[in-house]
Parts: structure tokens; C-alpha cells; sequence
């Protein structure tokens, strides 16, 4: 075997039995890694009404075939589980180091399941695997953890998957971290892995990814790496981070300015990559074998947050508790809002997301400082906000109303179904720092049909309407014309997020940064199976590679199915759809955009082969898949879907 390390291992916190399981051929090269085994669990393994936070429930972590080899950028993990934010399916994707670590201990997949009596941590070292008392490190933040715990094993060089307080206190939209600083941000894992009791999982590993054709390998890696010195989207993301989509947002029109009420300010320049590298940079920081090296590690310099230090923050770090609420004038503000939700362990764009909706309310008389508890919600309140980012983390006052997410604090506040136009979720998962009336109608697609909750960035991740224009001949090489890299135009656009989500489906099974597949595409889908077949000794074809992706994409869609939600569930906020994107700034280039939906929808099923009225795959195409047992479980489901067609759209799932 190469690659694979060929065993899962699992561990079941309520008995302390730990188990490892070989995976066969068969099912390594149905499912890839990573984001396809640990969706395979997921629907197999968490019934779809089970609650998130029941000791049954899974959380799963993995690992792919080229995890800790010198292709680019793979140190990626994906962490996956019943969202407790949306209910449905749920995952996130973290970069870092212990993904390889875990590959070198000899494990593609941890599964988790049950709950200890008490806070926990689990020790991987190689074939030994242990579960240790954490009560000494529960409460802490990720850094003081993790320096905890590496000076009880003797070694500074392990790494660890870790959680901070938030995960602790089963916050909705708690985050996982590993290395500290690399987080897997969305649909709630860290508060799925508190309810278990689990702080973190130290790993060391002794190991080596054994390897089909070394020289094979290293050749391809070698000229890929060559061609990252010349990329035009590599290059800046060294050079100013994702933080230099701030200027670019703000020109075209799509910053999440004050919940997304406007889409630009003339103040923006303050948070940009540009300033932020001149100013508050103390170094960078790269993951695993990476050739791009984009992360952040700030230092604020001056102020009364002088000496704060983390590492990030990354565009959609920054604009959520910047922009989104109004805080734009002192960058410090925004840096140190960024610092917090690290520390207490939140989703970034949620907490953002939950706070600048509750602003909106306050702006427009569905709250008042009673049901704050005196807290005075106005836009560019950094001090509220400073605040109120700890309170939501430990569940205090306000702050408990919100860790719920926005459509359950509606319920919590008993507000009007006009109050929920302003939550801008879909699935019960907040929009990121991204409106789609100016960073692109596939975006925007994406946004609707995304298979983790919705309104999600990186499930398709439309960069070949975003950064494709870079790549002259690309989008023609893909989508047969040059016209899916101009943004604002519905043309080619439900094809591109088909093929995307594909193409994302099988990277994030090979655990690979698709910082070098879609943002830059310095790694194109040929040069991936090349270094794949080269790494494994097999013969996966692009067709199969893609097919990969498709098949998880549709499992995924598949457990969605299960609760009810489908066609009618394929939505964004209304805001999107029907309100037009004001001026901002005088050189904004969407003034008066809304979002055509509905003109692209059908279109996207028809690639998908999805049933247009209910949008469940159809039996043809999970057969085709080699999915008959989804079939067998959707086909009952489907008539009593469209039975349910006048009832209200659910906004979140138990």
C-alpha cells in the first residue's frame, strides 16, 4: 500500500475503547480521504434526527492519500459531524501541521464518538493511544493548552487538534483549531467535540507516507513549485495574505459592510493586506509543504491593545467583526476583535454574522436594551463588541441568546418573521464576509446549494470567476468561453459551480490547500492525479477524479434529504435578491446589482441530475454513482417532500 496509512482508528470516549480498523482498497479508492470517508461516517453512522450534541453522534477527522507528502500545500485536515448550528450535514476544513502528523503515526481517519466523565484529551504516539485526564487544561485558551500539554508529554515538536472555551461551553459555532492557530471555522465542530469532553488530541509520529515512484513524485513536485515563483495570485497572497481581497472587495462592491446593507466604504483601505503587512506584520507563517506561505502573524504595535500577538487573521477573520459591524476607523479594533474569537474558539463569520444581525434588529426597533441586558448595539461600537465576543463564549447574559446562532436567538427573543430577513443564513448557516451582488453570481449559486449549510465560500469556491481572469485560456479550457470570469453575468455560471464543487470534493479528500487549485490554479485537476498515481502507484483518470467528487457532493446532498431540506431550501437572503447594491464609493463597479437566483438554479440541477421539483438526486444518478443504498433511503422521502411543498421553509434543523 502507498499512500494510505490503510487503518482508521476510533476511539469511544464513554467506554475507553480504542480500536483500529483497516480500509480496504475498494473503499480508499471510492471515497479518496479526508472529506470522503468522513462523509461516508457521517451519513452512515449519525442518523439524520440524532442531536448533534448526543454522546452517540460522531466527530470525524481526515486524512488523505498525499497528507504529509511534498505536494503542495497538504497539511490540510477535514473535521466533520452533525452541524449543531444547522442540524444538517456539517464540516470544515483546517490547514497547520497535524494532518501530516497524524498521517506519520500511521492513521487516514480518527473517529470519535461517546463522552467522558470528564475533560479529556486523547495521546497519539504512533501505535499507542491513550486517554488522558485535561481537566487541568479545560478553560484554557488554544495557545495555553497547547504549551500545557506539550510540557506534560516532554515534547515541543507534537502537534495537536485542540479546542478553546467556546467548544467547551457547546457554542453553536465553535471552531477547531490545530497548531494553535489553524482553525477549521464553520458549522460548529468544536462545540460537537466539547460535548464530548475532549480538549484535544496530541499526536507524534515516527512514520513515513511510503511512496509508489519517489522520483516520479519529487519531479512533479519540483515543477510545480517552480511555477508557484511566477504565479500572479501566489506571489500576493505571500506578499498581503487573503487580507488583499479587502481593496478588491471594496472596488467591486461586495465588503460586508453593516450586515451587508452596503457593499463598499471609503474607509476600507484601513484593514487592507497592504496596510496590515506595513504596519502590524510581525512575520509569516506557512502549513505543511507549502509553497505559498500566506499566513499572518500580527503584533499590534500601539494603542490600548499594544503587545496583543495571533496568528491571522485571514479576509474572512477580519471583515466579520470589522466591517460587517460597522468598526473600520482603528485597525487595532479589528485586529483585536480577530484576536478573541481565536482565543475563545469561534467561527469568525458567525460570530460576526450573529452580532451584526443583532445590530440590525437593534437599528431597527425589534430589540432594545432590554433584551441586551442593557447593551447599547450601535454600528462601529468596538467596545461592545470587545464585550460581547467573551459573553457569547462563555454563554453569559446576551451573549447566551447568541451562541445559539442567529435563527435560534429569533426564537429565544420571540421576534416577527420580518426580523428574519435580517439573519442572512441559508440553512441556518450564516452568509461570509461575500455579498454576491458584487463578488459573483456563482458565488452566489454556490451560496444556495452549498452541500455543509447553505451560504458557504468554500464548497464551490468560484474562483475561476474571481482570480480566473489571471489565467487567460482557463475558463475557456473548462467552461468552453472566456465569459464565467466576468462576475456579474449569469453565463456559465451553474456549470462552473458543478464542476468546482466536483473538482473541491475530491481536493479536500486529498487534503490539499485549495489555495493552489482554486484561488491560485498554479495546480491544475491533470497535475493533481499525476502526483496522486505518482504517490499511490494507481491509475486514476481525470474523469474518475472528478466522479469522486461528484459522489460526495451528492451523499452529502443526500443527508440534507433526509431532514427535508432540498429545493426549497436552495435559497439566499432576500436582501441579495431584492434589494440593489447601493453606492458605497464613487469607483464602485455594481451600483443597483441584485442577484438573479432563479435564472440559474434549474440550470444547475440539469448538470447535477437533480430533480428540479424536490432536489434530490435523482435514482438514475446515485445508481450511476454507485450509491444504490442512498437511492433506497431518499425514495420514500422524496413523495413526502413534495407533500410538505406549502409548508414554511425550515431555517435550521434539529
Amino acid at each position: 500500500m502507498y499512500g494510505w496509512a490503510g487503518q482508521r482508528l476510533r476511539v469511544d470516549l464513554t467506554t475507553g475503547k480504542i480500536t483500529k480498523e483497516p480500509l480496504s482498497y475498494e473503499y480508499r479508492r471510492k471515497w479518496m480521504g479526508g472529506r470522503g470517508f468522513n462523509s461516508d461516517i457521517i451519513y452512515n453512522e449519525v442518523p439524520p434526527h440524532l442531536d448533534p450534541y448526543d454522546p452517540r453522534a460522531r466527530v470525524c477527522f481526515g486524512m488523505g492519500p498525499v497528507s504529509g507528502t511534498a505536494a503542495p500545500s497538504t497539511g490540510r485536515v477535514t473535521v466533520s459531524c452533525k452541524s449543531p448550528l444547522t442540524g444538517g450535514f456539517g464540516d470544515s476544513n483546517m490547514g497547520g501541521h497535524w494532518g501530516a502528523e497524524v498521517k506519520y503515526a500511521g492513521y487516514d481517519q480518527i473517529v470519535v464518538q461517546g463522552r467522558a466523565k470528564h475533560p479529556v484529551y486523547i495521546w497519539i504516539d504512533d501505535d499507542k493511544v491513550e486517554i488522558r485526564d485535561a481537566r487541568h487544561v479545560w478553560g484554557k485558551f488554544p495557545r495555553e493548552a497547547d504549551q500545557m500539554i506539550k510540557e506534560e508529554l516532554g515534547d515541543e515538536d507534537i502537534h495537536m487538534m485542540m479546542i478553546g472555551p467556546a467548544g467547551e461551553n457547546m457554542v453553536r459555532f465553535a471552531c477547531t483549531f490545530n497548531d494553535v492557530w489553524r482553525a477549521a471555522g464553520r458549522t460548529g465542530t468544536g462545540g460537537v467535540i466539547g460535548s464530548k469532553n475532549l480538549k484535544a488530541i496530541a499526536t507524534r509520529g515516527s512514520g513515513t507516507v511510503k511512496i509508489a515512484e519517489p522520483k516520479k513524485m519529487m519531479d512533479i513536485c519540483n515543477r510545480l513549485r517552480q511555477a508557484f515563483k511566477t504565479d500572479p495570485m501566489g506571489q500576493g497572497l505571500y506578499a498581503i495574505g487573503s487580507l488583499a481581497l479587502i481593496n478588491v472587495a471594496n472596488r467591486d462592491g461586495w465588503l460586508p459592510w453593516k450586515n451587508m446593507q452596503g457593499g463598499a466604504t471609503p474607509l476600507a483601505n484601513n484593514i487592507s493586506g497592504e496596510v496590515h503587512s506595513q504596519t502590524v506584520l510581525k512575520h509569516r507563517e506557512g502549513c505543511y509543504a507549502c509553497p505559498i506561505c500566506c499566513g499572518r502573524f500580527t503584533q499590534i504595535k500601539d494603542g490600548k491593545y499594544a503587545g496583543e500577538e495571533f496568528g491571522g487573521p485571514e479576509y474572512e477573520h477580519a471583515v466579520p467583526t470589522g466591517p460587517r459591524l460597522g468598526i473600520i476607523e482603528d485597525a487595532n479594533d479589528v485586529w483585536h476583535n480577530a484576536r478573541l474569537t481565536n482565543d475563545y474558539g469561534m467561527d469568525g463569520i458567525e460570530t460576526g454574522g450573529v452580532i451584526s444581525t443583532a445590530m440590525e434588529w437593534y437599528q431597527r426597533g425589534f430589540i432594545t436594551t432590554k433584551e441586551t441586558g442593557g447593551l447599547e448595539l450601535e454600528w462601529g461600537d468596538a467596545e461592545t463588541v470587545s464585550r460581547l465576543i467573551p459573553m457569547i463564549a462563555r454563554r453569559e447574559g446576551f451573549g447566551a441568546i447568541l451562541a445559539e446562532g442567529g435563527e435560534r436567538a429569533a426564537d429565544k427573543l420571540g421576534l416577527p418573521d420580518e426580523a428574519r430577513y435580517y439573519t442572512l443564513t441559508t440553512r441556518g448557516m450564516t452568509l461570509p464576509g461575500d455579498d454576491p451582488r458584487g463578488l459573483g453570481f456563482g458565488y452566489g449559486l454556490s451560496f444556495s446549494v452549498g452541500t455543509r449549510g447553505g451560504c458557504d465560500h468554500l464548497r464551490s469556491l468560484c474562483c475561476l470567476e474571481l482570480s480566473g481572469a489571471l489565467y487567460p485560456g482557463l475558463n475557456t479550457k473548462i467552461l468552453g468561453d472566456e465569459r464565467g470570469n466576468k462576475p456579474i453575468t449569469t453565463a456559465n455560471k451553474p456549470y462552473m459551480v458543478f464542476y468546482e464543487e466536483n473538482q473541491k470534493g475530491t481536493t479536500d479528500s486529498l487534503q490539499v490547500c485549495c489555495f493552489t487549485t482554486h484561488w491560485s490554479y498554479a495546480v491544475l485537476t491533470p497535475d493533481q492525479v499525476e502526483y496522486l498515481n505518482a504517490v499511490t502507484g494507481l491509475d486514476f483518470t481525470e474523469e474518475e477524479f472528478q466522479e469522486i467528487g461528484e459522489r460526495i457532493v451528492n451523499l452529502e446532498r443526500a443527508y440534507w434529504n433526509r431532514i427535508m431540506s432540498g429545493a426549497r431550501e436552495d435559497t439566499v437572503p432576500e436582501r441579495f435578491t431584492t434589494e440593489p447594491m447601493p453606492q458605497g464609493v464613487e469607483y464602485q463597479t455594481n451600483v443597483g446589482v441584485v442577484f438573479p437566483l432563479n435564472d440559474m438554479l434549474k440550470q444547475y440541477y440539469k448538470y447535477r441530475d437533480w430533480d428540479p421539483k424536490t432536489g434530490f438526486p435523482t435514482e438514475r444518478k446515485l445508481k450511476q454513482l454507485g450509491l444504490e443504498y442512498v437511492a433506497k433511503d431518499l425514495a420514500p422521502l422524496r413523495t413526502k417532500y413534495l407533500s410538505e411543498a406549502e409548508k414554511k421553509k425550515k431555517k435550521y434543523h434539529y
